[in-house]
């Protein structure tokens, strides 16, 4: 298949190398090795061995959306309307959401949109700040988007994160 990665094979060290890092991303080798009760050169291999073969894209960070003043966290569901001629497919309408999101600050802030299978085409994952603000977001701005047949929000009453 062309444009595809070989299966990459991990063993045991590389996978709780790779816990380590995504838990906190800053941690340096050396750190990593006295965790793992290696030596850093070992752990400095596997790393380079884990971003070679595209394991590790980026080491990144994570936000808390409470601090920046999103209070609550739901995932909503979008069935896309069929049969539009020349409107946006699928995945141009969740570029679309997230772009808007990203450039306008009355909008909640969409964190991940997927296309799924199942009885619903697109699910986002959102940050909202207020009841206020996903009030005029679905009863208003969702629904103004001809592409879209209709949601479902569920709200999140608590995460389970291997964060900590």
């Amino acid at each position: 298949m062309r444009g595809r990665k070989s299966r990459v094979s991990l063993d045991y060290l590389d996978i709780q190398i790779i816990d380590l890092l995504r838990k906190n991303a800053r941690l340096k080798s050396s750190e990593i090795a006295k965790k793992l009760g290696r030596p850093r050169t070992t752990v400095v291999q596997r790393i380079k061995k884990l971003e070679e073969a595209g394991v590790i894209r980026a080491y990144t960070i994570s936000v808390k959306p409470d601090v920046l003043g999103y209070n609550y966290y739901a995932y909503i569901a979008i069935k896309v309307r069929k049969g539009l001629t020349g409107k946006l497919d699928q995945y141009e309408l969740a570029k679309k959401l997230v772009s808007e999101s990203r450039n306008k600050e009355e909008l909640p802030r969409i964190e991940e949109a997927a296309i799924v299978t199942g009885a619903y085409d697109i699910i986002l994952r959102v940050w909202i700040r207020s009841w206020e603000e996903l009030s005029r977001y679905l009863l208003k701005y969702l629904p103004s988007i001809e592409e879209i047949e209709s949601t479902e929000t569920f709200m999140v009453l608590r995460r389970v994160s291997d964060e900590g």
